[in-house]
């Protein structure tokens, strides 16, 4: 008796692939076989030639071939898992994934101990026929066409930050985007004055924290929340209050000069997305390239004062984890605590060292939110 086979159709479409579709461009394409539906389309009829059992799709639209954390596909895989589909089916190799090393592992060794045939119906590739040995080649192919679309694109980025356009997906505060040319910054008149104010409060001498409370306490949107009522929709899951940390880099952008500095951070490689810091030596920094909202004089105050205050930080002693920390919140606010470590002089001439927990809420709003309350262990 023939085994019955239970199909999980799979079908996905990536960014790249989107961008190349009727709807994008306004016209019918050569090959429309990439759309969800098409693909679908042709997979169901070959389900149904073959005398196969449909059981259930599986859709991931707009994910990109390099990357396998998608719900459609790890819900294909769970029910691989519990034995609901025995047949995983794909239009071509390249809609399982574009990974060389990855797509490897799913055909060689996760869909064989998972008891899952695989085809791909266009490359005529099948795990349980006698052509397998191509499906490594096209694979690496695959993998190519991912290596080689990822380097055309960082170039074509490239090549625009080297000509001053702003490609960031939002304006930094204080400026929005030319309705004309996107990729040009100007002046937002309402937060550029706060803006003003703020270099103006550092000058007089004012601490980052300092100045967090006081904007707070004028109930001023901090700049996600700014952006999101005057351009989004008018909610913003992050806290509707000034931190510590924001004044701190809003003071140390030269973007309020007019200089626009790009290219400070990228991934690791096409493979893996991971966010690293690059060399100053590789940033791309163009002067006058936008109307400036601070001026030289007040610019060059401000940083000797910031530079002074990280000198002063950097004299103290690295921050160290704590026994407790991430595990004690503030009974006032709900936020976590953080530690600090404190030292005692007692009047018999002996030290005590302490570590302190307090409400990291009150600590990064410049005390303007929550109180002053701790708990001490000792070290």
């Amino acid at each position: 008796m023939a085994k019955q086979y239970k199909v999980g159709i799979y079908c996905r479409l990536s960014v790249d692939d989107a961008s190349n579709s009727a709807k994008a461009k306004g016209y019918i394409p050569s090959d429309e076989s990439v759309s969800i539906e098409n693909q679908y389309e042709i997979l169901s009829k070959f389900v149904m030639l073959n005398g196969w059992i449909e059981v259930k799709t599986y859709q991931d639209d707009g994910y990109s071939g390099g990357n396998f954390q998608r719900p459609g596909f790890l819900e294909m895989l769970e029910d691989a898992r519990h034995g609901l589909i025995n047949l995983i089916l794909v239009k071509d190799l390249s809609r399982l994934g574009r990974d060389f090393v990855e797509v490897g592992r799913y055909t060689d060794v996760i869909f064989p101990s998972l008891g899952c045939r695989f085809v791909s119906v266009l490359d005529c590739l099948d795990s349980e026929g006698d052509n397998t040995d191509m499906l490594h080649f096209r694979s690496l192919m695959n993998d190519y066409h991912l290596k080689d679309l990822s380097s055309k694109v960082k170039s074509v980025l490239h090549a625009k930050k080297k000509s001053g356009q702003y490609l960031a997906a939002y304006a930094p505060y204080g400026y929005r985007k030319s309705e004309e040319d996107r990729h040009k910054l100007v002046i937002d008149g309402e937060s550029a004055a706060v803006v003003r104010q703020i270099f103006q409060m550092r000058q007089s001498g004012m601490a980052y924290g300092k100045i967090a409370a006081a904007l707070n306490e004028k109930g001023i949107l901090p700049p996600r929340w700014y952006w999101a009522v005057h351009y989004g929709n008018g909610s913003c899951k992050y806290s509707r209050l000034w931190a510590y940390a924001t004044v701190r880099s809003l003071l140390n952008d030269d973007i309020y000069v007019g200089t626009l500095t790009q290219n400070c951070t990228g991934s690791r490689s096409y493979k893996d997305k991971t966010m690293i810091r690059k060399p100053e030596s590789e940033w791309i920094s163009h002067e006058g390239a936008h109307e400036a909202i601070i001026g030289p004089e007040l610019w060059e105050a401000v940083q000797k004062i910031n530079q002074a205050a990280k000198q002063i930080s950097a004299n103290n002693t690295p921050p160290q984890a704590s026994l407790f920390t991430g595990k004690l919140v503030c009974a006032d606010c709900g936020h976590p605590l953080v530690a600090a470590r404190e030292t005692q002089r007692r009047k018999n001439g002996t030290v005590k060292h302490y570590t302190s927990y307090f409400c990291s809420r009150f600590a990064t709003t410049g005390h303007s939110i929550c109180s002053w309350h701790r708990i001490l262990r000792s070290a």
